[in-house]
């Protein structure tokens, strides 16, 4: 099992942690059918205000959005493409009628956020040429925006910035209420002479792509994924660089070594260098995988959720998998509370370690259960070479996941050969609490939440032709 290192389910900080539950009861050229009557009170990125994440269309139900990955005849992986699906929500679930694909190769995670500060929510991906295709020097990646609207995402709009933009994070890294987008450059973890700085594209966004100013900034890091999230509560947002350092484990650095974290602490005048957060070690086999974000305790800061190796013998190999919290503090994360780290030997929680597991590789938060407590979902995509994917439900006291509570979600359960949970946590149903859509060869089920015992109902199967999504590989 090979964990990615950009994973596509990298759908920005998006956290949906509203409690109460009210019940509420094509292609891209179509218009909404949704209802709109009834509609659950919109969300900011980390579901505390005003202006959702999960909902393109603003009809009250949030968006599924998955990456269908294909290879050229023969298998190769430079024949590797990535196409995005789109599935609407609605009353009823997962809307398969409406659904939409992008046809395009895609490459790095895909994001959310209003760019452009119409109320509707963006989608943002990074574009790679086709195989085959040639690109323009400097140019190979290309961000571009699918700007949201009442009929749904609109056609991919290239970001308006020279040379290629890889997007990898959108954050508010300078407080000012308007989205950013970031780039990481090109060639620093190589120290490559041609090698392109990093960027900021601040907010707001024209509809051409324009961003209102663009902003060259060294990140100072090793190549890799970044989060994003306000980790310390002022309402900029600030952003962590994880990746693999530029040398071989029996390989010395050189005397000015590029690490393999940076953070940076964002600022009225954009993002500012510090420290990096302790508990950052969750290197695995194939390198490191990019934390999420989450809100795990309840107090409103966001907080890291950082996969990794674990502990194995020499026998089970790497990689069993280990979920570490760094909790978000004014400080900055890692300054107050703790962390707390999750595995399979944690009490409560199904399983034992074994490697390849890879327990924690992605994960997410929200109030599934409608406590009123942020409950942690945790996918363990080796788990008997098929995965499953673990919710840990939050305590009553507010103090964060209850693992003596945890269920265990498994494909064989649902006659599946494989399952995962993709991130973010969403809101198909528009009852204002969490549900969750797995990712199996077959489709999408959908686990709803909203009562004590998750799920709610039994998971609904939604088969992936359906939704033009082939077998998943």
């Amino acid at each position: 099992m090979v964990a990615p290192r950009f994973p596509f389910a990298l759908l920005g900080c998006a956290v949906l942690l509203v409690a109460g539950c009210t019940g509420n009861s094509g292609s891209r050229e179509g218009t909404a059918s949704g209802s709109w009557e009834n509609r659950p009170a919109p969300r900011d990125r980390d579901g505390r205000s005003d202006s959702g994440t999960g909902d393109f269309d603003k009809d009250g139900y949030d968006d599924f959005v998955t990456v269908e990955t294909s290879r050229a005849s023969g298998g190769s992986e430079a024949g590797r493409t990535a196409v995005i699906v789109v599935v609407p929500g609605s009353r009823s679930g997962l809307d398969a009628a409406r659904a939409t694909r992008y046809r395009a190769a895609y490459s790095g995670p895909l994001l959310r956020g209003d760019l452009d500060g119409d109320g509707f929510t963006d989608l943002i991906a990074t574009r790679e040429p086709r195989p085959g295709q040639k690109a323009e020097p400097d140019v190979a990646y290309q961000a571009v925006v699918m700007f949201g609207g009442a009929n749904g995402l609109g056609k991919p709009v290239p970001v308006a910035a020279p040379r290629q933009f890889l997007a990898m994070a959108v954050a508010d890294v300078n407080g000012d209420g308007a989205l950013d987008l970031i780039d990481r450059g090109k060639g620093a973890q190589e120290k490559d002479p041609k090698r392109i700085p990093g960027r900021i594209a601040y907010g707001p966004f024209e509809r051409d792509g324009a961003p209102a100013r663009l902003a060259e900034q060294d990140w100072e890091a090793a190549g890799g994924g970044v989060t994003s999230g306000d980790f310390d509560g002022d309402g900029s947002d600030d952003l962590l660089f994880t990746g693999s350092p530029p040398y071989a484990e029996d390989e010395e650095p050189g005397p000015d070594p590029i690490p393999a974290a940076a953070y940076f602490r964002g600022s009225p005048d954009g993002p500012v260098r510090a420290d990096p957060p302790q508990g950052l070690d969750n290197s695995i086999e194939d390198g490191v995988l990019t934390p999420l974000a989450g809100e795990v305790n309840g107090d409103g800061i966001t907080d890291l959720l950082i996969g990794g190796g674990g502990l194995a013998s020499p026998a089970e190999g790497l990689d069993p998998g280990q979920l570490t919290i760094v909790y978000g503090a004014p400080g900055g994360p890692g300054t107050g509370r703790r962390n707390t780290a999750y595995d399979q030997e944690t009490p409560g929680i199904p399983g034992d370690s074994q490697g390849k597991d890879m327990f924690g590789a992605v994960s997410g938060t929200g109030d599934v259960n409608d406590d009123g407590h942020p409950d942690l979902v945790v996918n363990t995509p080796g788990e008997d070479k098929a995965g499953r994917f673990t919710l840990l439900p939050g305590a009553t006291d507010g103090s964060g996941p209850d693992p003596s509570r945890s269920t265990a979600f498994d494909a064989t359960t649902y006659g599946g050969e494989s399952i995962s949970a993709p991130m973010p946590l969403l809101d198909i149903n528009g009852d204002r609490c969490t549900d969750v859509v797995a990712e199996t060869p077959g489709g999408l089920l959908l686990f709803l939440g909203g009562t004590a015992e998750f799920p709610a109902k039994k998971p609904k199967l939604t088969k992936g032709a359906k939704v033009g999504m082939g077998a998943r590989s």
